[in-house]
């Protein structure tokens, strides 16, 4: 465990020092999780659209659920398992970068699961399943966003990679269990 938090280490340093001035305002926008919400209620409406109400209804619920199940388990891991931030870490300046600094954030007390990339890998993964008989290419660009999205939280020093890597696969496995019990429901009362 001991050489995979090292090689966790050595990788979040690698990635967040190929940051410069120059693009931290771009990732600074990508990482603020309320850019996100234009995106996610976008979705939502394409939802509502295309699968027509009492259908929409039933996603609604399952994609509020979906979100609250993501973030009380990565709530629950942070807590649980108390691994520090690196922005409290290593030492911001010398090794590592924290554009937040600029804005006034502070670092936060602990990072291991990100709920950016818990929740929001959850809520694409139910929504891409959702809207994949409409939208066939929909998947990828919604995988590039959550990738854009869970990477911008190395480049501002919040979190390790495997933070995010881990946050991931819970928020597809969160996600996924969302879509199925959706399938259930609309198939037991034939929506």
């Amino acid at each position: 465990m001991g050489n995979l938090l090292k090689l966790d280490d050595q990788l979040f340093l690698f990635l967040n020092n190929l940051g410069t001035e120059s693009w931290d305002g771009f990732w600074l926008f990508i990482t603020d999780k309320y850019l996100a919400f234009p995106l996610y209620g976008l979705l939502a409406l394409l939802v509502l659209w295309k699968t027509g109400f009492k259908s929409a209804v039933v996603s609604g619920f399952m994609i509020l659920g979906t979100v609250a199940t993501a973030y009380v388990i990565s709530y629950l891991m942070k807590h649980g398992i108390a691994r520090p931030r690196p922005c409290n870490i290593f030492e911001i300046g010398t090794e590592m970068r924290f554009p937040l600094a600029s804005k006034g954030k502070e670092c936060g007390d602990f990072g291991f699961v990100s709920s950016h990339a818990t929740v929001g890998m959850a809520m694409i993964t139910l929504i891409a399943l959702i809207l994949k008989p409409y939208y066939k290419y929909i998947v990828f660009p919604l995988t590039v966003w959550i990738l854009l999205f869970s990477y911008s939280r190395i480049y501002v020093g919040k979190h390790y990679p495997g933070d995010l890597i881990v946050g991931i696969l819970i928020g597809f496995i969160v996600g996924w269990i969302g879509f199925k019990v959706r399938e259930l429901i609309l198939n037991k009362y034939k929506y």
